[in-house]
Parts: structure tokens; sequence; C-alpha cells
């Protein structure tokens, strides 16, 4: 029979009421259960593996990626689905989501996330803190960009002409600091539009670094960092590698930073800028290989100490290793275990496709100091 509405509900009041009201809340969250192990066991038996992180080094992890499905899928030649026993061929084993170093290293809080990737270094704290561990891949540049049609020639600039550009007290083209570091190229009368990185990220944390090492007044200022306070009214802000490249390219007289490869990709001009040795150097494999030749590659306090040398004869000044981060005990051993597995792929055998992006590969020596680092920290390592 009906009783009483309840809130303006009538409510059933027989024996059989009773008991579906006690019963139907137990069978919910029996049922929630049941899914939330059934999404448990697909994420440990998928054959996925997930990294976030730098938009500088995303082209060589895509790359890498490919070349590690291609190359055991001959090592396999029976097995045209998988290979390794869980590696899918079909394009799905990585996901790599581009968020910038600082959005990638937040991201390994998500337990669906195996390795984070970073243009600069966690402190041996932060890394004890969380538990996590980090190691060298390759390195990379961050490059100096523009738009300018300047006739085939490269633009020169230097750090404090960089900093007073993004400071906003150069504003055009051909301001005379320009000019004298340009001797006969001839510069428009242009106003320049500063463009920086809105998100955290290596890029901006390598740039800034430059800037503060030989500008007192960007460091007394912004400073260096992945996220630093931008000067209020100057320039641009832009979401990620790829905002930076669309407005350069959307915004004529822009400046900005970015990894060479993306940059030439998008057809925007690359500058050289001046290193300690006061010579104009180009983010090529030669100007990065003098910036790391003599590097100590010691894995003590979890490679923290790796640090080009901007000072050196020929080095490209803002020249930046690339890190993976990784958690120590995972939730999903499993799937980290595979990612351990493809970033070892890339440490040695990728060097020719990370040559041809525009990245440089480890050398022998720091290579192995990675594969000591990597057996010592993670029991889970392959």
């Amino acid at each position: 029979m009906l009783a009483s509405p309840d809130n303006g509900v009538p409510v059933l009041k027989t024996d059989d009421a009773r008991r579906r009201r006690l019963v139907m809340p137990l069978f919910i969250l029996s049922l929630v259960g049941l899914l939330v192990l059934g999404l448990a066991w697909n994420r440990g038996n998928d054959s996925k593996i997930v990294g976030a992180g730098s938009t500088l080094a995303a082209p060589m992890i895509d790359r890498a990626a490919i070349d590690y499905r291609n190359a055991f899928n001959a090592d396999n030649p029976e097995r045209p689905d998988q290979t390794g026993g869980d590696w899918v061929m079909d394009g799905s084993g990585l996901i790599y989501e581009p968020v910038g170093s600082m959005g990638g290293i937040m991201r390994l809080s998500d337990a669906e996330v195996d390795f984070a990737v970073s243009d600069y270094p966690l402190t041996t704290e932060a890394l004890e803190e969380r538990e996590l561990g980090q190691f060298p891949l390759a390195a990379g540049a961050v490059a100096v960009v523009h738009d300018l049609d300047l006739g085939g020639k490269q633009l020169q600039l230097d750090a404090t002409t960089v900093a007073n550009i993004y400071l906003g007290t150069i504003t055009k083209w051909n301001d005379k600091a320009i000019a004298t570091l340009n001797p006969g190229l001839t510069l428009p009368d242009q106003a320049i539009k500063p463009v920086h990185r809105s998100d955290g990220s290596g890029s901006t944390q390598g740039i800034t670094q430059w800037l503060a090492t030989n500008s007192p007044q960007w460091n007394d200022g912004p400073g260096a960092g992945p996220a630093v306070t931008w000067p209020k009214e100057v320039g641009l802000a832009a979401k990620r590698s790829s905002g930076v490249v669309k407005t350069v390219n959307d915004n004529p007289g822009a400046i900005g930073y970015v990894e060479p490869g993306q940059a030439k990709s998008a057809g925007l001009q690359v500058a050289k800028l001046r290193n300690g040795a006061s010579q104009f150097v180009a983010p090529d494999a030669a100007g990065m290989a003098a910036s790391v030749k003599g590097m100590d590659w010691s894995s003590a306090e979890h490679f923290t100490r790796v640090a080009p040398n901007p000072d050196a004869k020929g080095a490209y000044p803002v020249t930046v290793p690339i890190y993976v981060v990784m958690k120590r005990e995972p939730e999903q051993r499993t799937d980290a275990k595979r990612a351990l597995g493809y970033l070892k792929y890339v440490l040695h055998r990728s060097d020719a496709s990370v040559k041809k992006l525009g990245y440089l590969p480890l050398p022998q020596q720091g290579a192995q100091q990675v594969d000591d680092y990597i057996t010592q920290t993670f029991p889970y390592a392959p």
C-alpha cells in the first residue's frame, strides 16, 4: 500500500519494498566495484604506455615510438599484430601528451602516466620526496626564431639584446643594438612582437637561464625558471611550442623560442646566438656537440650535475639535456617496465632518427651511466 509521501514522493511500505531498498544499494556498490576493478584490469593488460611532458622533445619521442614498433616487427615476422608479447603494432603502443615539462611532471601523479619528459632536472630533494628517479635521454636546443626575410642571411643575437627585447626596451628590428650585432645586414623598420610560453616549460627554463646568466636586468627582473613573470604589456603569450610557432607565424615582426627542428618545419627563421666565447653559433648538431663535449655524465644525485657548457668554443649556448622522470614504485609495474624498454631503445638504438630530427644522442659513456642508473634505481627495470 502507499504510505504518506517522503518529500513529495510516495513510498512503498511493504516487506518486499523494504528488502529492495536494502539490497539495491549493495547491488549498486558491488557493480561500481566491479567496474573499477575492470578498468584497473584493462589498464594493467593494455599495451599502451603513456608519457607526458616536453613539447621540445615531442618529435623525438613520437619518431622513436614508430621506429621501436618497426624494429620489433622486423624481429618478429610471424607476429604482425604484436611484438614483445605486449607492444601493439597498430600505432596505439604509445600515447605521448606534449603538455610542457612542468605539465608532464605534474601528470606523473596520475596512475595512468608511466613517464614524464622534461628539459630541466628536478632537484634531488624533489625526487626523494616524491620517490622518483630521473635520467638524461638526449640533448636538444632552444632556438630563438623570427619571421623576417633577410635575404637568406642568418640573424645574430646575444643574451643582452634578447633580454631587452622581452623587457620592452628594444622595440624595433632596426634598433642600433641589433644592427651592431649584424653589420652589413639590412634590418626592417618594423615593430618587434615578443612571444613567450604561457605554460610552464623547459624551453622557458632554458632561454631564461641564458638571459639571467648574461643580463643583470633580466636576472633582477623576471629571472630564470620554467614559468616566470613576464613584463606586463610586452609581447604575446602562447601555449605549448605549437602555439609559439603559430603566433610567430601569424604576427609579422614576431620573435619567439622553440626547438629548432619544429621551427624549420614551420618555415620560421632561426637566429645564431652568441656564446661565452663571443662566437655566434647556430642550434645545430655541431653547436650542441661542442656544448656537451667533456661533460660530466656522473649519475650522482640523479644526474642533476649534468650541465652543458655555454662558454666552450663552438658551443650553442642554449643546449638543454632532455630528462625522463619516472616513479620508483609505480602503480602499474608492467606498464612502467614497457616504458623503460622503449626508453632504452631510444637511448641505444635510435641515434640516426634522433640526429635527423636535430637532437643529439648521448655519448656511449653517458648511455652506459644511464643504463647502470636505471638498473640500480627502478626495481622493475627490464
